[in-house]
């Protein structure tokens, strides 16, 4: 076995930080990266959600305004019903059901 070094094998401290710090450099860019494309998708689904928002309130507006115009409805068909109701007693007709 020969113990001979030639300076090409003595790793320096400085050849380690070097070493470290690109090591360290490219973990930070792909890193960044990946951050990137998550705060990307997280967007996307942030406008989804909105989108998604903004047309359930529309249809749960148009659902708001679809009860009260029946609630009108019904009460107005009541409102009828009776007026039939007291021309019928008064002009002496039988209404059937």
């Amino acid at each position: 076995m020969s113990t001979d070094t030639t300076p090409e094998d003595i790793v320096t401290k400085d050849m380690l930080e070097q070493q470290f710090n690109e090591f360290g450099f490219k973990l930070f860019e792909y890193l960044d990266k990946r951050f990137d494309e998550v705060n990307r998708r997280i967007d996307g689904t942030d406008e989804k959600f909105d989108r998604l928002m903004t047309t359930l309130d529309a249809f749960l507006k148009r659902l708001d305004g679809i009860e009260k115009e029946n609630q009108f409805r019904e009460h107005e068909i009541e409102r009828i019903k009776r007026w039939i109701e007291a021309i019928a007693q008064k002009t002496g007709v039988k209404l059937e059901y």
